[in-house]
């Protein structure tokens, strides 16, 4: 297996998803053995010159030069994709990053073609600003399989936080940290607009709440606390913070949460898309 520093990798997709992986990559590899295709020649052109990397002419001839490659477009077009660069797979390493769709789905799918690995991943929008949560699966611990795992997490790694899980765990991490972001901004969303109300300016409002929600994470993971701990530690007996947290408990804030990404959840495992 090759080191970092000698692979070339493909990435199939320049949407948000596939040019920040792109971007993580870059850390790592040369732009010359970085890769990209999507369906518009235009936009392929323009994030190719943008990020300093290599356009290729299509998808089975950015595989053909690639050792590692990269799959991040909609679950919908996955298939497509797939029957163009099933012939040329032989010998390489696939990372899917289109959700719903199986390890055994895309490995059957191959049938003759067999790839060194297939790895499945689960990044989230904050690999733009190198900020994801990150998860990836393989399907077994072959030797091969896990100096396959290392050159992608050493990738992904640049993308933020990467961690393996059992694929089993993809739609939980799909609820969680795939979705996840979403709950937070609508969090932000609701502070900058108490904020707003209380007589602070909309932008002030913004990066108060951002900032203070950056914070509180950058808190829980270099401090290893528990969030119960860290919680107890800002609320002062009869204070204005356990009044607060008063008020959210009893507007079921917590349970929400936990509702909500449940439904996310079963969303994920129920709208699959069909075998490849």
């Amino acid at each position: 297996m090759k080191a970092l520093d000698e692979i070339a990798a493909g990435f199939i997709g320049a949407g948000a998803m596939g040019s920040a992986l792109v971007k993580a990559a870059l850390n790592v590899i040369d732009g010359g053995r970085i890769f990209v295709t999507c369906r518009s020649a235009e936009n392929r052109s323009r994030v190719a010159a943008s990020l300093g990397v290599t356009e290729a002419r299509d998808n089975s001839s950015l595989v053909l030069r690639s050792d590692i490659v990269f799959i991040a477009v909609k679950p919908s077009q996955f298939s497509g994709v797939l029957r163009e660069i099933a012939p040329h797979c032989g010998g390489k390493i696939l990372v899917s990053a289109a959700a719903g769709i199986t390890l055994a789905s895309i490995r059957a799918a191959l049938s003759g073609s067999a790839p060194v690995a297939l790895i499945r991943v689960m990044p989230n929008i904050a690999a733009s600003v190198g900020e994801s949560m990150t998860a990836f699966a393989c399907e077994n611990a072959l030797p091969e399989t896990e100096g396959a795992l290392a050159l992608a997490r050493g990738i992904l790694a640049h993308a933020g936080l990467a961690e393996r899980v059992d694929e089993g765990l993809m739609d939980c991490v799909t609820a969680i940290s795939g979705s996840g972001p979403a709950y937070a901004f609508v969090f932000m969303e609701a502070l900058a607009d108490a904020a707003v109300g209380l007589g602070m300016s909309r932008a002030a409002a913004y990066t108060f709440a951002a900032q203070t929600l950056k914070g509180a994470a950058a808190l829980a993971l270099e401090s290893g606390l528990h969030p119960a701990a860290l919680k107890d530690a800002v609320c002062s007996p009869a204070g204005t913070t356990i009044e607060a947290i008063r008020v959210l408990e009893a507007g079921g804030f917590r349970s929400a949460i936990i509702e909500a990404a449940r439904s996310a959840a079963l969303k994920s495992r129920s709208s699959a898309p069909p075998a490849l």
